[in-house]
This record gives C-alpha cells, structure tokens and sequence, in this order.
C-alpha cells in the first residue's frame, strides 16, 4: 500500500531525529582543525554522477588545497541518505538536495547551508535531468503516466519537488503516479525491461540512456525555473561553529571551482573520462551542471513554497537561521 504524501514526510522525518539522538559531534574520520597549521581533511559524500564530478575535480586541480582545505570524497545514492551519516558525526560534510535538508531543519535536524550545490542550465536542451522512457513507448508527456511506476534515485527529495510540479502542470496530482527508488545505474535497464515507466536521470545516465535508444519526455529542472538550485552542501550547526575556519576553507574550495568550470568548461569536461571514468566520446556530448558556489535564495524559496503546497512541509523555516552560506 502507498504511503500517504505527509506521512511519508514525517516517517522519514522521525527516522532522522532518532539518528540525532546517538550522535553530532565533529569527531569523524577527519582531522576537521587540523594541527599545526596542518591542512584540515573534511570527509564528504556527494550523489553519484554530476555532482560527485564537480567535488572530484576541486580537489584534483588542487583547488581545495588552495583554499585550505582538503576533501575525502565517497560516492552516494542521493541526498536523503547522506543526512543521518552527518548528523551521527561519520560525515563532515554532506552534498545533498535543498529539499531533504529543508524537510530535516524542520523537524529540528541542526542542518546549516554553507555552500551551493549542483544548478541546472538556464537552457532547457542542457538540463542535466530528463524524464525518460523506452524506446517503444508511446509516452510522449508526463500526463500519460498516471497510474504508472516512476524510477526517482531517492524517495521525498528534490524528485517530488519537480515531478509534483510537472504532474500538476499536466493536470495530475502527485499520488496520481507511483515512485519507486532506484540507483542511477539502474534505472535504464529497469525502464527497457517495463519494471517502471519512465525514470527522472541526471548525467551522465542521461546520455547513457540516450545511447541505449531512450527517449526524453521532459526536463524536469528546468520545467520548475530554468537555473534552478537542486543541490547544497551542508553540515551540522556544531560543526560550523566549532570548525569555522575549515567551513570557510570548504566554501572557498566550492566557489573556486564553480569559478573554474563556468570560465574553462572545456577543462572540466576534458577531465571527465578520467574522474568519471567515462568513455571520451560520452565526456564530449553529457551536458554540464552549473555551479554557483552560494546559495540561491530564489531557487529556495521557490522549492520551499512547494514543499508546503504538496504537504512536504507544514510550514517555511527561517532561511536566514539554516543557509550559512
């Protein structure tokens, strides 16, 4: 039987408040101070494709050296799951989706933004996210799938945002489709095999699935704003207030790179085959996140309103108290 949209949100939510209770403090793995005028590692986990890639990339260039700091990187499945390992303390740093930390800062999660995650194009054919099916489908529109299965990489993130949007933008409601969670990898076989409908992807899955013959029937960053914030790094309140140097460095490192990628793009995809380990003629055609580097009120607020009109939240949290910056 199918969740309901709010209980879902608050299941998830007291999962993650009973994860706080063990744990929180700034003593993982890392050397977070750092000694001696040593360079502070942080251990980071971001989502596994794009995102994971910008991350990479700062600290091969030795951008994050540069800024003070140094990054042990670990691969995710998305957001909503890097949010109880940062909490507990085996993370200092966690790249997630705005949606998952919002609906933790609301109940009580000690979530702090500190830098700008992954943004997508302004340009639409350049959205790193598509809404996929096979390649003998006759789904041309998301209003086609009511009542069908939708391969999401992670349940109650940024997902229900875009696709709730999307739904609704169709004259569908968000329970009207069924999803399911899935890894990137996955989702291309499971959609050619009929075990789901249609699956939202970024890339470089989304080239990938192009290549195996699937079709794209929508953008769904896109569809929402054009240039929308979809990922942020964060870390707990103690965190920040106990390492403010090593969080300033991190942030230099992440807008150094964001600077980077946007003047020399060409740079960035040329690493791609090896940081990724993508075949050089998929590095030339996946289509490139954006960064920023901060956070992008508007992108916030938008999602956030969202969240409240589908019952993600119950009401807005004071943004000036969660993004740090």
């Amino acid at each position: 039987m199918k969740i309901g949209f709010r209980t879902a949100a608050a299941m998830s939510a007291a999962a993650l408040l009973m994860t706080a209770c063990g744990g929180g403090d700034s003593e993982s793995g890392s050397d977070a101070g750092g000694e001696g005028g040593e360079i502070p590692t942080l251990s980071v986990a971001d989502t596994n494709g794009a995102p994971l890639y910008f991350l990479t990339y700062a600290q091969q260039e030795g951008l994050c050296e540069e800024a003070g700091v140094n990054l042990d990187i670990t691969a995710s499945s998305g957001g909503a799951t890097v949010i109880p390992q940062l909490v507990s303390g085996d993370l200092d740093v966690a790249g997630s989706n705005v949606v998952s930390v919002l609906i933790g800062a609301s109940q009580g999660l000690p979530l702090r933004m500190v830098a700008g995650g992954t943004s997508t194009s302004e340009d639409p054919e350049q959205d790193f996210s598509a809404l996929m099916v096979a390649p003998d489908s006759a789904v041309t529109d998301i209003g086609q799938l009511e009542g069908q299965r939708i391969a999401v990489n992670t349940l109650r993130n940024i997902n229900d945002i875009v696709l709730g949007s999307m739904l609704e933008e169709a004259g569908l409601s968000y329970d009207s489709v069924q999803f399911v969670e899935l890894p990137f990898p996955d989702m291309a076989a499971a959609v050619d095999n009929g075990d789901v409908a249609a699956a939202l992807m970024i890339e470089p899955f989304v080239s990938l699935a192009e290549d195996g013959g699937l079709k794209i029937i929508g953008r769904p960053y896109t569809a929402v704003k054009p240039g929308l914030q979809i990922g942020t790094y964060v870390v707990t309140e103690q965190f920040a207030q106990e390492n403010p140097e090593a969080v300033e460095a991190f942030q230099g490192c992440v807008q150094a790179a964001a600077d980077s990628i946007r003047e020399d793009p060409d740079a960035f995809r040329a690493a791609l085959p090896e940081i990724g380990d993508l075949e050089p003629a998929l590095a030339e055609k996946v289509r490139i996140n954006l960064w920023q580097g901060g956070s992008d009120e508007e992108s916030l607020e938008l999602v956030q309103d969202l969240m409240v009109d589908y019952g993600l939240l119950e009401e807005p949290v004071d943004l000036d108290e969660v993004v740090i910056g």
